[in-house]
């Protein structure tokens, strides 16, 4: 592991678009410790186009430099978590906390109103889109696309090393609840403590998110420590979240993490963030690691509060989730 955690590892990953690759199971275990170390890596090769990524990193500009006045009249409401969130607007999950400065434009899996799913549960159904003259659904449906791609090919190389058939955790994601968010931090003073995201772990599967020039986002190491996650320019960011933590018994680690931009600059990104369909209950596929202890977690549940929660006036109730008191020094 680099420098006891001072930076994330970074992995090539081209070897894992076969099984059959000589090198297949090298690439899945430098990625396994990396992930069961710091929770954190960077992916190089991971096989999404340059184009891809440049064509969605404009659509975000795009949407941001629309006027706020059009933004607003698709807020985000409590119910259907899709829209726009003014700059300001949450609190983290625990009630507890500085609001975020960020603004934001949530996107969930595009489902068809008439799907059946939509009255099996309230979280599915059609996104809103900035009511703006440029085609912003392409670039994201593509980069969405070849995201899912990479996503599977994670799950697939990581059970490999736990020793679980990787088709337990993919029969899971068909009509998933994965979900991007599309953020704009503006730039805040030098001396200022105000956080873009105050510091949390994320509870879905897995989250990949391209590289930004600005910077801003930190990781808290092993020794308490907040590191920098450096990423070059064909690399994407890729952390645990708190389901594949559960699902491996605590072997790979959902870790806290921030954004503070300081920058002088707007930073601008888009987290890809892979969830389990809604019915899914998440528990330990083998045995837990000794000293982890987590109550299993019902997706649909656990994603209707963790969103819920972040409106100012309310807080998680959902006794599955660790949100917990990190330390923004």
């Amino acid at each position: 592991m680099n420098s006891l955690n001072k930076r994330l590892e970074i992995v090539d990953i081209s070897a894992l678009t076969s099984a059959s690759n000589p090198n297949y199971d090298d690439t899945a275990g430098e990625l396994y410790a990396a992930l069961s170390e710091i929770g954190f890596a960077i992916i190089v090769n991971h096989g999404v186009e340059e184009k891809v990524i440049d064509d969605m990193r404009q659509a975000v500009a795009t949407v941001f430099d629309a006027p706020r006045e059009v933004l607003l009249q698709d807020m985000v409401v409590k119910g259907n978590y899709r829209g726009f969130v003014p700059l300001g607007y949450f609190t983290p999950n625990s009630g507890k906390g500085k609001a975020d400065q960020y603004e934001a434009w949530k996107l969930h899996n595009e489902t068809d109103p008439a799907d059946p799913i939509c009255q099996a549960s309230s979280l599915y159904g059609p996104n809103k889109w900035p009511r703006i003259n440029v085609d912003i659904k392409t670039p994201v449906m593509k980069y969405w696309q070849a995201l899912t791609i990479v996503s599977e090919r994670l799950v697939v190389a990581l059970c490999s090393q736990l020793g679980v058939d990787a088709q337990i955790i993919l029969s899971c994601m068909t009509n998933p609840l994965t979900n991007m968010t599309l953020l704009n931090y503006p730039p805040m003073p030098p001396q200022s403590d105000n956080w873009g995201i105050h510091p949390h772990k994320d509870f879905n599967l897995l989250t990949l998110l391209a590289h930004d020039p600005i910077g801003g986002l930190e990781v808290r190491n092993r020794m308490d420590e907040w590191i920098s996650a450096e990423c070059p320019t064909n690399g994407l960011v890729l952390n645990v979240g708190d389901m594949l933590e559960l699902w491996s018994g605590g072997r790979l680690i959902s870790t806290p993490h921030r954004v503070f931009n300081k920058s002088g600059k707007p930073r601008q990104s888009f987290p890809y963030f892979s969830k389990p369909r809604f019915d899914v209950v998440v528990e330990p596929l083998l045995e837990p690691i000794e000293g982890f202890d987590r109550l299993p977690l019902h997706v649909g549940t656990s994603a209707a509060d963790i969103w819920y929660s972040n409106w100012p006036d309310t807080v998680s109730t959902d006794p599955a989730q660790v949100l917990g008191e990190y330390s923004s020094s």
